[in-house]
């Protein structure tokens, strides 16, 4: 049988702190070369839309010790609206009864079959910040206290969990341009963790005396200062360009979870559009690596101790979540397989449909 979960079944049986454990593990199995990851790949389409454009992703990834492997697949419609001087990746509900369409397909590699069909909404913000929470369990020192978080969307919400997960917080200082916004969620949040999270009406005032500084954006431009980091801060973003060079240059450790070489875009010449797209990310992650290779190392080498970690309480270290993998999803979703089974939800259908006779 291939079992079908939504977002609501992933919710209820996927925790952080068990998150962050099968994606510490692995990240540990890549240093120990046992998984297998393929480039992300990003085809991009004109559509009757002029104000933005259609993007089709995958990423995929197998680990041997799980024997799984994984593929995620989106269809999307991307615009960049300026908001606050800033241009924003947004993705817009296209779909009938304005939805996304993202799903990931879990397959086993000893029986070949498709295990599960999961939607790809709550289960990607939690591997997204259950990676960032692995960065924090490694590098931050280990009485961080106090963080600041700017951001207060979707993935800023799961970002909030992962830190509170990987260190005993006190405070959460958050910050996002709009009042209402950080109001509703340091109110939301602070209820969820039972700590102190507070909306401050400054970015810098936020990351000012702050352990840990995350970002949980989707600004195409820095939303954090070099000028503003101190020493002992750990710092760590989701998107290249949030910090601007200065913070790159001052960080004394820089880990990449991934590769910035791990993604290809594809009919970009063709794209008939002054937008921007993820080869600006990419663009700038390469800059980066060239200005800064001495201090760039990947989150599974210094796991496996083939890289260097926090050296000095003084150090400020950066952690860059970059471009995912898919290992983050088969090691994710094999989690949620297997909890969801035990609990007994989604939706069972004949896996015969997903197989054939015929030679492929």
């Amino acid at each position: 049988m291939t079992l079908v979960l939504n977002d609501d079944d992933v919710a209820h049986v996927l925790k952080m702190e068990d998150c962050i454990n099968v994606l510490e593990a692995a990240f540990t199995d890549m240093g120990k070369g046992l998984v297998g990851n393929a480039p992300r790949r990003d085809t991009f389409l004109t559509t009757s839309r002029s104000d933005g454009y259609y993007s089709f992703k995958t990423i995929e990834g197998g680990l041997a010790n799980l024997g799984v492997m994984a593929q995620r697949i989106n269809s999307d419609l991307i615009t960049y609206p300026v908001i606050d001087g800033l241009s924003r990746r947004v993705k817009v509900p296209a779909a009938s009864g304005s939805r996304y369409v993202g799903l990931v397909f879990l397959y086993s590699v000893e029986t070949l079959e498709l295990l599960a069909i999961i939607t790809d909404g709550h289960l990607q913000r939690m591997r997204v910040a259950g990676t960032t929470g692995v960065g924090v369990k490694h590098l931050a020192r280990g009485d961080a206290q106090r963080a600041a978080l700017i951001g207060t969307g979707w993935q800023a919400e799961a970002a909030a969990w992962a830190l509170a997960t990987a260190r005993p917080l006190r405070e959460i200082r958050v910050f996002s341009p709009n009042p209402e916004h950080r109001r509703d969620f340091a109110s939301r949040v602070a209820s969820s963790l039972n700590i102190d999270v507070s909306p401050v009406q400054d970015a810098q005032k936020a990351v000012e005396s702050s352990d840990i500084v995350a970002t949980a954006t989707n600004s195409h431009g820095p939303v954090v200062k070099g000028d503003w980091l101190e020493p002992g801060m750990h710092v760590t973003s989701i998107i290249a360009t949030e910090y601007d060079d200065s913070a790159w240059e001052k960080s004394d450790l820089v880990i990449f979870s991934s590769p910035s070489s791990g993604y290809s875009a594809h009919n970009l010449e063709n794209l008939k559009t002054s937008l921007p797209t993820n080869e600006d990310q990419r663009q700038t992650e390469e800059r980066r690596n060239q200005l800064f290779q001495h201090k760039i190392h990947l989150l599974s080498d210094l796991l496996v101790k083939k890289a260097p970690a926090r050296s000095a309480d003084s150090e400020i270290t950066m952690m860059h979540k970059g471009w995912g993998l898919g290992i983050e999803f088969a090691a994710v979703g094999k989690l949620i397989y297997d909890r969801a089974r035990e609990a007994n939800i989604g939706k069972k259908i004949p896996g015969e449909w997903f197989t054939q006779t015929s030679h492929p």
